[in-house]
């Protein structure tokens, strides 16, 4: 059986639509690959935005408690510390780090949250009411 010069033609029209057809499905993968990075990038900046809200909040409203008569050692002994100060990020930001270090993120909710119970006991020697509290906001 001989193969027609029509034919090959054809069969070469073919292959090369079927391998293009390969490549082009394989980059609408690799670009839906990066997409998702965009959306995992954009839900990450939602979330920081959230926390720095939130952590906003636990600071106005230890100021109010302290403002209403409590100090900041009675605060601190039922585990509620004020919020460290913000760092100046406007340099990080400039320069595109405005991502925070893993270590400094905090669980907001627990740390908002009172101890239930009593503390611990102590395994450094301290009485667990002069010890630290547990909770610390970044």
């Amino acid at each position: 059986m001989t193969i027609t010069p029509a034919a090959h033609k054809k069969a070469i029209e073919t292959a090369r639509k079927n391998a293009e057809a390969l490549a082009q499905k394989a980059i609408e993968t690799r670009v839906a690959l990066v997409g998702a990075i965009g959306e995992a990038v954009e839900e990450l900046a939602a979330l920081d935005s959230a926390r720095e809200a939130a952590v906003d909040a636990i600071r106005t409203a230890h100021e109010r408690a302290i403002e209403g008569g409590w100090t900041a050692k009675e605060l601190a002994a039922m585990g509620y510390t004020a919020p460290k100060k913000r760092k100046n990020t406007t340099g990080k930001a400039a320069r595109g780090g405005a991502s925070k270090d893993a270590t400094e993120t905090t669980d907001v909710a627990d740390a908002a949250a009172p101890q239930q119970g009593a503390q611990p006991p102590s395994t450094d020697g301290q009485i667990a009411r002069e010890r630290e509290p547990e909770h610390s906001y970044s």
